[in-house]
């Protein structure tokens, strides 16, 4: 099967790592990847650079004619049997494109919060069961919603740097260390994780803040850190691509969202063995069994996300069995073999025929 897929991205997120993720999940299993989508940013490069072959097609706006007939062309020409779009913009043009084409398309729904341009998807994959609720509720019919929970690379088996190296690097002394890898925006409560720490202050920690440092919400967050009087416990170590060297360091994921459909980085966490606390929000609850692998506490709530810090720092056997649960939760549900094999039944049920 030959898949053409389409997300249009300039910069390092969810989806983004979601994609090129599946793809390197689908080529093991047969399927013939192609992208097409900007090539100067973060997914373009990575993708180029993983040796997948690569259209460049700006998918300007959502008004972009030029765009459209040139996805149009490239499923003519390399006679694609499918079409696949990430976020509202892919599945926009997907949907055309694949419909002018004579080509079934499948449209991938990431959020809770974005669900137009969906309609002319033959499938619509959730990638948890909240984000399908939300499709239904936007009017979506449930017998085309298929949800293929994300599947991660075990990053944990990959060569990394020695623990208390990278601990040394990024100054990080013995005490319990915590980690946020997410983009410095609202929805991720970067905010509500560093109101929560300094109700713990009295306790001994560092949090790891990883992701890109070019945006007004971090300023904030440095700011803030400094007016809670905790901003020498805290490490603002901008993006990074080493992620598995972050969670190797760490002791303890936070994910203090407001809204999630469901976090690659709880999952990658899981696969390091790490307790995760998070708020019970979206699809997090699908990937945090409460009390077995970590702590779920309402959104907007500091002082329950400091009581469930707190638990994990003064139990480091509850952090052990906890993080070992985790491990084989990821191991039984969220493998990138098991999102691959997913995916490709959907696949399999837009085209009409089983893959051999």
């Amino acid at each position: 099967m030959k898949v053409i897929f389409v997300l249009h991205s300039h910069k390092a997120g969810g989806a983004e790592r979601h994609l090129l993720q599946l793809m390197q999940g689908l080529a093991t299993n047969g399927v013939e990847c192609i992208y097409a989508g900007p090539l100067e940013g973060w997914l373009g490069e990575q993708l180029q650079a993983a040796g997948f072959r690569c259209e460049q097609i700006s998918f300007t706006g959502f008004f972009d004619l030029r765009s459209l007939i040139s996805l149009i062309r490239l499923i003519r020409r390399e006679k694609a049997d499918l079409v696949h779009g990430h976020l509202t913009r892919g599945a926009y043009y997907t949907g055309w494109a694949a419909k002018l084409a004579g080509v079934p398309n499948v449209a991938t729904a990431h959020s809770t919060n974005a669900g137009k341009w969906f309609g002319r998807a033959t499938r619509i994959i959730a990638v948890s069961n909240a984000v399908a609720r939300f499709l239904v509720t936007c009017g979506y019919p449930q017998n085309r919603i298929r949800t293929v929970h994300h599947g991660v690379p075990d990053y944990a088996a990959l060569p990394r740097t020695p623990r208390e190296t990278m601990r040394a690097e990024l100054e990080v002394d013995d005490a319990p260390a915590l980690v946020m890898v997410a983009r410095f925006m609202p929805a991720k409560g970067h905010d509500v994780a560093l109101r929560g720490l300094a109700l713990v202050a009295d306790k001994r920690w560092t949090l790891v803040l990883a992701g890109s440092l070019d945006t007004a919400v971090a300023r904030e967050m440095q700011l803030l850190a400094e007016q809670l009087g905790i901003a020498d416990r805290v490490r603002f170590i901008g993006h990074r691509d080493d992620v598995n060297n972050i969670y190797g360091c760490a002791d303890i994921l936070l994910a203090p969202s407001r809204r999630e459909a469901l976090s690659l980085t709880l999952l990658e966490a899981a696969a390091f063995a790490l307790p995760i606390v998070a708020t019970d929000v979206g699809g997090i609850g699908e990937a945090v069994d409460n009390g077995v692998t970590g702590l779920l506490v309402p959104t907007e709530d500091p002082p329950a996300l400091a009581q469930a810090i707190a638990a994990l720092l003064d139990n480091t056997n509850l952090r052990n069995r906890m993080g070992r649960a985790g491990r084989q939760r990821y191991e039984q549900l969220f493998a990138l073999q098991s999102m691959a094999r997913g995916t490709i039944a959907v696949y399999e049920e837009a085209v009409g025929r089983r893959m051999p």
